[in-house]
C-alpha cells in the first residue's frame, strides 16, 4: 500500500507543510526529550515524554510527504502512513514505537506504574536515533522544508 492509498481509504489527509511547521515538530522534538530526561517525574511520564518525540518526528517526516493523520486514531494513523514509505530502517523500527504507542496508552489512561525503566531506556535510545535519522533524511531529500532544523 502507499500513502496515496492510505488517502484514498481516508486513513490520511492531504497537508501542505512549511519549513517553520517542520521546525516546529522538532522543536517538540527537543522540548520532549528535555521533559523525558527531568528524573522528578514519574517513569511513566517520562516514557510518555520520549514516545511523544517520536511521533512528533514522526509527524514531520510524514508531513513532508504531503500527508497528516486525521485526528481521529491520530497515533495509530501516523505510524501507518510511515509504514508504507518505502524505507527500510522505518520500517524496521515501527513495531518498536507501535508498541511504545500502546504501552503510553495504558500508562496515560489506564493505571500508573505500567513502565519500568529497562523500557524506558529502551525506548530512550531507539527515539534518539530515530529522530537523527528522520532529521538526516528531511535535510537530504526535503531540502527546502530541512533548511530550519
Amino acid at each position: 500500500m502507499t500513502l496515496e492509498d492510505l488517502y484514498k481509504f481516508g486513513k490520511l489527509k492531504s497537508h501542505k507543510t512549511s519549513p517553520e511547521e517542520i521546525a516546529g515538530f522538532f522543536s517538540i522534538v527537543k522540548r520532549c526529550l528535555k521533559d523525558a530526561a527531568q528524573t522528578n517525574i514519574s517513569l511513566d511520564l517520562r516514557f510518555i515524554s520520549t514516545y511523544q518525540a517520536t511521533l512528533a518526528a514522526a509527524e514531520a517526516l510524514l508531513s513532508c510527504y504531503g500527508y497528516t493523520a486525521p485526528r481521529q486514531n491520530y497515533h495509530y494513523a501516523t505510524w501507518e502512513g510511515l509504514r508504507n514509505i518505502n524505507d527500510t530502517y522505518i520500517k524496521s523500527v515501527i513495531a518498536l514505537f507501535d508498541d511504545a504507542r500502546q504501552k503510553r496508552g495504558g500508562a496515560f489512561y489506564e493505571h500508573a506504574g505500567i513502565v519500568n525503566e529497562t523500557e524506558f531506556k529502551a525506548l530512550v535510545k531507539e527515539t534518539k536515533i530515530f529522530v537523527d535519522y528522520i532529521k538526516n533524511k528531511i535535510k537530504k531529500e526535503f531540502l527546502d522544508l530541512g533548511k530550519n532544523i
